[in-house]
C-alpha cells in the first residue's frame, strides 16, 4: 500500500521490522525511494518506495499526542494539510488550546492500538497472543543473560578466547594487541570480538586488513565463524565503484583487503577518510618500524589507526622478540603514551619486576619475607603481609588486583600453549621410499628444488605416474589399515590431488573427496561436509595447499603430507587443521619420503632441525630466514651427509637460543590475565544457561509452525527448514529447497554448511522481530470450554511493555530491553492467575455480537490491567536504573582508581562511561509502558 503513498517532507513513520528504531521523519522522497531519520537512535534508512516496511502514524481523536518539547496534548480535531497532519486539542498540563503539527511529535511515540483493532473487529488467532508475548519474554531474557554475541559464534566454548572476547568485546572502542601462540585462536577472537562489537551496537562499520595470501580465508572465517559477510576491496573493485564518484569505502560498512591493496596512496587517503569504528590487522609483527625508517605497510596501518576509534592488531610474536617492534605495534593502539621508546623501556622494566615478583604468588609457592619485601617494594598502594597470602580468598584477589594495574594488561593478551591446556602429542610417522626411476631420470635432467621436492611435476612426468609413484600404493595401505579412520591429506598442488582421487576412484573403493581451490566456496562446502560426515562419508579428504588455510578437521587424527613446504609456517598451517585446541586424540603425521632426495633432507631439518612435527615452532620463520641459502644447497645436494648434518645442527641451534629467549620472556602475569583467571566460570555459566539448545529447538518448532514454515528431522544433528503455502514472513536463506540448520554446537563446529541456530544468529532473531514487530496478535477473542468454569465468564489479558530507544552504542539493552509483562484479569478487574488449556477461534459474527455486548466492562478490564501493569513495570524500571547506576558507577571508580597506576587507561574510555551513564538515566526515567496485545477469553463450554 506504500507504493501509492505520497511522501513528504516531515511526515512521520514507524518501522515495522525495526522496532526500537521510535519515529522516523521523512527527510526526502523521489519516485523509487524515501529518506527517513530515525531521531532517537540518530540513524537513517533509505526504502524503495514499493515494498518500504514502513506504517504512517495517524493518530486519532481522543488519543494523546506528546511533542518533541515534552508537554501532551489531547486531540479533538484532526485536519490534513500538505500532505502532513495537524493534531489539535487541549495542553494536559496548562489546559490551554494548542496544535502539533505532525513533524514536531515527539520522536518516541509509537503506535499501540491493540484496544482500537479490538473493538473494530481486526482479530487475530488466538494462539497469536501467546506467541508474541513469548517472543517477547524470549528476547528480554537474552538480552539480560550476560552472554548476547557469544552464543551465536560457531567456535568451541574454549575458555581463553571467550574471555578475551568478552574483555575486549564489552569495551568501548577497544584498542588491543592480541598475540596468542600459533593454534590458540586469535582469528576467532578477533571474530568474536568483532560479533560482540556489531550485535550490541558499539560498532557498525569494520574495516579488516590482512596479507594477501589470507583474505580468502578471513572472508570464510568471518562469515562461517560469526556470520558476518565482508566485502573485498581490490583494484577490479575500486575501478567498478569509482564511476559513482563517492568514496568507495563509505558504501560498504564490512570491508576486507590486503595491506599491499591498502597502501596504495589514492586508496589509503579514500580509506583514512572513513570513520571506522573498528579496524583488524593480522599478521602485525610484519609491520616494519625503527626510530631510523618506517615501512610504507606501517605507516599505511598507522594512518588507518589514526582514522578508527576501536583497532585490534594480531600477532604471534610480540615483545620477546624484540621490544622496538613490540613498542612500534603499542604506538600504533595509543600514540599519546608510546611516544619515546626509551620511557616505554622504562616503564616496561618496572612492570618485568613486577611479573617475575608475583611467580610463586601465581604459583601458590609459600613466598618467604625476602620475596614479600620485593613484591611490596614494586606493588603501589597494597599492603602485601603473612596473613593476605595465608588466606586463599585474600590471595586470589590480590593477584586479581596486580593484574588489573599491569602496564599493558589492558593492551596485550598473550596466551601461551604452556599455560593452556587441552593440546594433543603430535606423533611423527614418517615413510621413507625409493625414488623410482622415471623421477629419477627427470631431477637429473631438470636440476629444479622445485621439482625435486614435487617429481610428479616434471615435464617428462604424464599423468600416469601414479601407477608408479611408491607413495600412491602406501597411501592406499595406510588407508585401508585404517579403514573405520578419517584422513587427511594435503599436498601443494591441485593436479596432485585430482590424479590421486581418480587414481582411487578406479584402482579402490575407498570413499574419498577432493579439495582445491578450482572449486567454489559451496563446491569446498560440499567436500569438506562429505568428509565431516561419519557414516557413507568420505575416508580421505585430498586437499591442495588451500587445504591448509582455515579449515578444522579436527575429528580426524590422522594428517598425510604428500609433500612438504619450504616455509615452515606453511606446514605449521596444515598441522594446524588438526593440532587445534579441543582435539580429542593424539595426532599421527605420516610423512613420506624418497630417500636420499631432496625430500629426505627437508623431512630431517624439519624432524631434527626444527623439531616442528612433534610441536609447534614459533621461530621457525625466523630459523629459515637465517639458514634458508644452506638449506637451498643442502636440498640441491642431497648426498652430502656432511653438509645435511651441518645445516641441522645449526637449525637446531638456532631454534633452542631463539625458544629460551621467548622463554625468558614469558609474562605470567599477562598470560594469567589473558587466560581469564578468576573470571571465566561465570561467564561460561552465562554462556551455557542462555544457549540451551533444547529449549530453543522446543520453541523454535512452535515459532516456526506458527510462521507457516516445517521443521523435518534430517539426520541425528539437523533439520531442514522448508516454506509453507502458508508462510507469514520471509525468513532469510529459506528458499523452496530447503535450508538445513542445527542447534548443537558440535554439529556446528564439525558441519560447516549448516545454519547454526542460536538466540543470537540471525534467523533466530528475524523470526523473533517478524512477530514483535507485526500487529499479528495485537487483539483477539477467544473461547475457552472449562465446564468447572461459569458460562459466560470472561477475562482480559493483556501484554504491557516497558521500553525506550537510545543510541545503540550506549547499549540500553543490557539494563532496559523491551520488557514484557503479562497480566489477567476476571469480570471484577481482579487479578486472577489461570492457564487455559485450550482455547479457541470465535467466529466473526459471533465475536463482533460479544464485543459490543461487553464493550464496556471490557474497556474498563483493560484500565484495570494497565494499571495493574503499569505498577510492575514501574518496580522494574526503577530496579534496572538502579543496577544501570551501580555498574556503570563501579566500573568509572574502578578504571579511575586504576588509571593512576596503569597508564593503558584511555580518558575517552572513562568518559564514555560517565556519558553513557548521564544518558541513560534520561532515557530511562523517561521511559513509559505501552500496551502491546489483548486477548478476551469468554467461558463457552
Amino acid at each position: 500500500m506504500n507504493a501509492v503513498q505520497e511522501f513528504t517532507v516531515g511526515q512521520r513513520w514507524l518501522s515495522n521490522t525495526e522496532a526500537d528504531l521510535g519515529l522516523g521523519v521523512v527527510m526526502s522522497a523521489n519516485n523509487r525511494t524515501v529518506d527517513l531519520l530515525f531521531p532517537a537512535v540518530q540513524e537513517d534508512r533509505t526504502y524503495a518506495i514499493a515494498q518500504a516496511p514502513i506504517t504512517r502514524l495517524i493518530l486519532s481523536e481522543g488519543e494523546k499526542a506528546l511533542h518533541s518539547d515534552g508537554w501532551e496534548l489531547k486531540i479533538d480535531n484532526v485536519v490534513l494539510q500538505d500532505g502532513l497532519y495537524i493534531y489539535s486539542g487541549v495542553r494536559t498540563d496548562t489546559k490551554e488550546k494548542a496544535s502539533i503539527i505532525e513533524v514536531a511529535l515527539d520522536h518516541n511515540v509509537r503506535l499501540n492500538q491493540p484496544e482500537k483493532r479490538l473493538f473494530s473487529g481486526q482479530l487475530d488467532s488466538p494462539k497469536w497472543f501467546d506467541i508474541r508475548h513469548e517472543c517477547l519474554q524470549k528476547q528480554y531474557d537474552h538480552a539480560t543473560s550476560g552472554a548476547v554475541g557469544l552464543v551465536g559464534a560457531r567456535v568451541e566454548l574454549i575458555p581463553h578466547q571467550l574471555h578475551i572476547a568478552n574483555e575486549v568485546g564489552s569495551r568501548y572502542a577497544p584498542r588491543v594487541l592480541l598475540a596468542d601462540e600459533v593454534g590458540l585462536g586469535k582469528t576467532i577472537e578477533a571474530g568474536l570480538i568483532l560479533h560482540q562489537q556489531i550485535l550490541t551496537g558499539k560498532a557498525k562499520r569494520a574495516l579488516i586488513v590482512v596479507p594477501s595470501s589470507l583474505v580468502h580465508q578471513w572472508l570464510v572465517e568471518m562469515l562461517r565463524r560469526v556470520n558476518l559477510s565482508f566485502s573485498v576491496f581490490d583494484d577490479d573493485r575500486m575501478e567498478a565503484m569509482q564511476e559513482s564518484g563517492d568514496n568507495p569505502f563509505e558504501q560498504e560498512q564490512f570491508v576486507l583487503c590486503s595491506i599491499d591493496f591498502i597502501q596504495q596512496e589514492k586508496v589509503l587517503a579514500q580509506a583514512s577518510a572513513v570513520d571506522w569504528d573498528i579496524l583488524v590487522v593480522d599478521e602485525a609483527h610484519h609491520l616494519q618500524w625503527s626510530r631510523e625508517s618506517v615501512s610504507s605497510e606501517y605507516a599505511a596501518v598507522e594512518a588507518l589507526c589514526g582514522a578508527s576509534k576501536g583497532v585490534l592488531l594480531l600477532t604471534a610474536t610480540p615483545d620477546q622478540l624484540g621490544h622496538e617492534s613490540h613498542f612500534a605495534r603499542l604506538r600504533l593502539l595509543d600514540p599519546a603514551r608510546f611516544h619515546d621508546y626509551q620511557s616505554f623501556l622504562e616503564e616496561e622494566s618496572h612492570y618485568g619486576d613486577l611479573a617475575q615478583a608475583v611467580v610463586p604468588l601465581i604459583e601458590n609457592t609459600h613466598m618467604d619475607q625476602a620475596q614479600i619485601d620485593r613484591l611490596n617494594a614494586i606493588v603501589e598502594h597494597e599492603e602485601i603481609t603473612d596473613e593476605v597470602l595465608a588466606s586463599g580468598e585474600k590471595r586470589h584477589e590480590l593477584l586479581r588486583r596486580l593484574i588489573d594495574q599491569h602496564g599493558t594488561g589492558r593492551l596485550l593478551f598473550r596466551n601461551s600453549r604452556a599455560s593452556i591446556k587441552g593440546f594433543p602429542q603430535r606423533i611423527a610417522i614418517p615413510a621413507p621410499l625409493k625414488l623410482p626411476k622415471e623421477y629419477a631420470v627427470s631431477i637429473s635432467l631438470e636440476e629444479d628444488i622445485e621439482l625435486s621436492l614435487h617429481p610428479e611435476r616434471a615435464p617428462l612426468v604424464n599423468d600416469n605416474w601414479t601407477k608408479y609413484d611408491p607413495r600412491v600404493d602406501w597411501l592406499v595401505s595406510l588407508l585401508e589399515e585404517n579403514n573405520q579412520e578419517k584422513v587427511l591429506v594435503i599436498c601443494a598442488y591441485a593436479s596432485t590431488a585430482l590424479q590421486m582421487a581418480e587414481y582411487l576412484r578406479q584402482k579402490t573403493s575407498i570413499r574419498h573427496s577432493v579439495f582445491h581451490e578450482g572449486m567454489s566456496i559451496v563446491e569446498r562446502d560440499k567436500a569438506a561436509h562429505f568428509f565431516a560426515t561419519d557414516e557413507q562419508g568420505a575416508q580421505v579428504l585430498l586437499c591442495s595447499e588451500i587445504g591448509s588455510e582455515g579449515r578444522n578437521f579436527q575429528f580426524s587424527r590422522h594428517l598425510v603430507l604428500f609433500d612438504l613446504p619450504m616455509v615452515p609456517d606453511l606446514l605449521e598451517q596444515r598441522i594446524g587443521r588438526l593440532d587445534r585446541i579441543g582435539q580429542k586424540y593424539d595426532i599421527n603425521i605420516h610423512v613420506p619420503f624418497f630417500e636420499n632426495s631432496a625430500q629426505h633432507v627437508l623431512f630431517d631439518w624439519y624432524a631434527d632441525g626444527l623439531s616442528a612435527f612433534t610441536s609447534t615452532c614459533p621461530v621457525g620463520s625466523d630459523v629459515y630466514k637465517i639458514v634458508s641459502t644452506d638449506l637451498l644447497a643442502a636440498l640441491k645436494n642431497p648426498e652430502d651427509s656432511e653438509l645435511k648434518e651441518d645445516i641441522i645442527n645449526q637449525t637446531a641451534s638456532l631454534t633452542t637460543e631463539l625458544k629460551q629467549k621467548i622463554e625468558q620472556g614469558r609474562d605470567k602475569l599477562l598470560e594469567l590475565n589473558a587466560s581469564g583467571f578468576g573470571q571465566i566460570d561465570d561467564l561460561l555459566d552465562n554462556i551455557v544457561a542462555a544457549e540451551n539448545p533444547v529449549g530453543l529447538f522446543k520453541f523454535m518448532t512452535r515459532l516456526f509452525d506458527t510462521l507457516g514454515v516445517t521443521q523435518e528431522e534430517k539426520d541425528d544433528y539437523s533439520f531442514i527448514l522448508r516454506p509453507t503455502e502458508q508462510l507469514v514472513h520471509q525468513i532469510p536463506g529459506l528458499t523452496e529447497d530447503g535450508l538445513e540448520v542445527t542447534y548443537q554446537r558440535n554439529n556446528a563446529t564439525k558441519f560447516e554448511q549448516v545454519q547454526f541456530l542460536s538466540w543470537d544468529s540471525n534467523i533466530v532473531m528475524h523470526c523473533l522481530d517478524a512477530v514483535t514487530t507485526d500487529v499479528l496478535g495485537k487483539s483477539s477473542i477467544a473461547f475457552a470450554k472449562d465446564p468447572e468454569l461459569p458460562t459466560g465468564a470472561f477475562w482480559i489479558e493483556t501484554t504491557s511493555v516497558l521500553s525506550a530507544s537510545a543510541p545503540a552504542n550506549l547499549q540500553l539493552y543490557r539494563f532496559l530491553p523491551p520488557t514484557p509483562v503479562r497480566t489477567c484479569v476476571d469480570a471484577k478487574n481482579n487479578t486472577v492467575d489461570i492457564e487455559f488449556e485450550q482455547l479457541f477461534k470465535v467466529k466473526r459474527k459471533i465475536a463482533l455480537q460479544l464485543l459490543q455486548a461487553l464493550a464496556d466492562p471490557i474497556t474498563l478490564g483493560i484500565e484495570a490491567s494497565l494499571k495493574l501493569s503499569q505498577a510492575a513495570l514501574a518496580e522494574r524500571k526503577d530496579a534496572a536504573i538502579k543496577r544501570m547506576e551501580t555498574e556503570l558507577g563501579s566500573e568509572i571508580e574502578r578504571l579511575s582508581t586504576l588509571q593512576k597506576t596503569n597508564p593503558s587507561i584511555r580518558n575517552d574510555e572513562i568518559e564514555f562511561i560517565q556519558t553513557q551513564k548521564h544518558k541513560l538515566k534520561e532515557i530511562m526515567d523517561e521511559a513509559e509502558p505501552y500496551l502491546d496485545s489483548l486477548r478476551v477469553v469468554v467461558n463457552n463450554p
